[in-house]
């Protein structure tokens, strides 16, 4: 059997099974419906109380530990990203390094045979335009050094760039017609004797001859 307290005037009210949805007060008559949901206050004693502040603070602190292996976990994970980052930009850098370093040797490689067979080619060329003249050189006749004084003249016409001088007494010139005039004025009787100079270059620049 259950109780429910009169609102109204504060009497008992006793509870058969045979009252299922309603129950009358039988002092004041008041009618209670049975399955009406009401609200019940729990009152908590001090004890209580203390039991749910512990039970509440254990839970708080257990929650506070149980976050710290997550943060240190999240830590490492952070601190392995990042060091793969850096090995990842190391590697690049070194593999763009030493493309670099490869494509400088290759560039440093191919200007240095380039220099080489421009110095080869200097040497060449050099050596073919001082021949031709220093093969005159020393004490000739006039019928060999004739043809020293043609070779002049030709290489003044067709090489501006490389003018020969030809010194003979009391002229100094490199005009093809004045060493023609030269080469009809040498005799017969005497010799010559020839010098060759050389410019900063390494060229042959000037031809002397004097009579002997």
């Amino acid at each position: 059997m259950k109780q429910l307290k009169c609102d109204n005037c504060g009497a008992t009210i006793e509870i058969t099974d045979e009252d299922k949805d309603f129950a009358i007060c039988p002092y004041c008559k008041a009618k209670y419906q049975l399955n009406e949901t009401k609200n019940i206050n729990i009152k908590i004693d001090d004890n209580t109380k203390e039991l749910l502040t512990n039970g509440f603070n254990i839970f708080k602190n257990s929650s506070k530990i149980a976050i710290i292996p997550i943060i240190i976990f999240f830590m490492i994970v952070i601190t392995f990203i990042i060091t793969i980052t850096i090995n990842i930009f190391k590697q690049v850098n070194k593999q763009n390094n030493s493309i670099n370093n490869t494509i400088e040797t290759k560039e440093n490689t191919t200007t240095n045979e380039d220099d080489t067979m421009n110095n080869i080619k200097e040497k060449i060329n050099k050596s073919f335009f001082n021949t031709s003249f220093e093969s005159y050189s020393g004490t000739k006749s006039k019928f060999l050094t004739e043809p020293l004084l043609d070779k002049i003249v030709t290489n003044n016409k067709k090489n501006k760039d490389m003018l020969v001088t030809l010194i003979y007494k009391d002229k100094e010139t490199t005009d093809p017609d004045t060493i023609i005039e030269i080469k009809h004025s040498l005799s017969d009787k005497i010799e010559y004797e020839i010098k060759i100079d050389y410019d900063e270059e390494g060229y042959v620049n000037k031809v002397t001859i004097e009579d002997i």
